[in-house]
């Protein structure tokens, strides 16, 4: 029998990771998500759920910090502004319809789209294949309301973007999955596999070892050592002797035998983590232009708007920004930054205590978002805004009487 209810929640948390990192939703006009910000909308108020205090609160805030930011620059960047409430209500009414289980059902839908991601991927390899669509029916998904920018779109079939350019070798490629490009693949991963840890305090099970497997053929650097280190934190948090002082060397010693062996990852690393590059600013360098603004603009940031986040540059290389985590700090400001990122970390303390997982894992996951976070702008992205509002998904009071 078809469980519409089941089916409905899938829906809804796809559309949440889909205008986060799906270039057919989210790279689309502001006006696509208002039209679709109605599915969770009905979904909420026939579920009959109600508004949280801690919402208004949370919408009391952005307001607050955008009337700052007018104040400051005399300017009022409407669809900017209306472009941040969408996503808000957005993420909010979609966790709120789908519950708890939002987080579980995040997993799933990453596991799937590795497994679909990987017939794609493995099928890369033979040319006419690839080309056929990406020339052929790729084109059939073409977005009319995608914006036009700097940065290059993509073929894509919405399950699969083919954007499988290797690092440093010519034969390598690269899975992109249903997202933009690999290494923001594996930051989603990553993401689901902390979750899935959590839901089952578990590193080795099917569903982990499928999401693993993803990030490993993203080739991105940033979540291979972040998958690493997720791997040794668990294993230095697991009871079990033999893994905690056998596993955990092992899996450094194949680290670094891989990073000093292996060409085209570890003249990457190094590569990125400079503060020079031939082509574009560095995720070291953005850092460190963004942190000469932010000391400029420590209390309200510089907004998200073009005109006063890069004050009237227009130059595609010098605007080039690929650090998340100082993007938005410079944007929003320090408090706001600090609220943001403190929100995270209580989603994921709450999660610990409602699955019974070491708090500890907490403040791990929150590390771990920050790492993914260094290469990609992922915080504004309407999913990672959902993190900062899982918090009324796992209420103390709700917690105390699960347990």
């Amino acid at each position: 029998m078809i469980n519409v209810t089941k089916i409905t929640d899938y829906w809804l948390v796809y559309l949440l990771i889909a205008f986060s990192g799906v270039p057919f939703f989210y790279k689309a006009h502001i006006a696509m998500m208002i039209v679709f910000l109605a599915f969770p909308a009905v979904v909420f108020f026939i579920r009959q759920r109600k508004i949280d205090r801690f919402f208004m609160y949370y919408l009391s805030a952005v307001l607050t910090l955008q009337v700052g930011q007018m104040l400051k620059f005399y300017e009022l960047p409407v669809q900017t502004y209306l472009g941040l409430h969408v996503r808000l209500l957005f993420a909010y009414l979609t966790i709120k319809a789908v519950g708890r289980k939002t987080v579980e059902y995040y997993v799933d839908v990453l596991v799937f789209s590795v497994l679909v991601s990987l017939f794609f991927y493995v099928t890369s390899y033979i040319g006419a294949f690839e080309s056929f669509f990406e020339n052929t029916v790729a084109p059939m998904f073409d977005n009319p309301l995608i914006k036009t920018s700097n940065y290059k779109n993509w073929p894509s079939i919405i399950l699969y973007t083919f954007n499988s350019q290797g690092e440093g070798l010519i034969w390598l490629k690269r899975n992109s999955g249903p997202f933009w490009e690999p290494g923001a693949f594996s930051g989603f991963l990553l993401v689901a596999l902390l979750f899935n840890i959590i839901i089952t305090g578990q590193l080795n099970n099917k569903k982990n070892r499928i999401l693993m497997l993803g990030v490993l053929t993203t080739f991105s650097t940033s979540g291979l050592l972040v998958m690493a280190g997720v791997v040794i934190f668990y294993l230095v948090l697991n009871r079990d002797l033999i893994r905690r002082y056998i596993v955990i060397p092992i899996v450094l010693v194949i680290g670094v035998t891989v990073f000093l062996n292996v060409d085209f990852l570890g003249s990457k690393i190094v590569r990125k983590m400079s503060f020079t590059d031939a082509t574009y600013n560095t995720r070291f360098k953005s850092a460190q232009i963004d942190f000469q603004d932010f000391v400029k603009y420590p209390l309200f940031g510089m907004g998200r708007s073009e005109s006063t986040r890069f004050q009237g540059e227009t130059n595609a290389r010098t605007i080039h920004r690929n650090n998340g985590v100082t993007n938005h700090l410079v944007m929003y400001g320090g408090i706001a930054f600090l609220i943001y990122f403190y929100l995270m970390y209580l989603t994921f303390f709450r999660m610990c205590l409602a699955y019974d997982v070491d708090k500890r894992m907490a403040i791990f996951a929150l590390i771990t978002i920050l790492l993914i976070g260094f290469s990609q702008i992922y915080f504004i992205k309407v999913f990672f805004i959902s993190l900062t509002l899982m918090p009324v998904l796992f209420k103390k009071e709700e917690i105390s009487l699960d347990t």
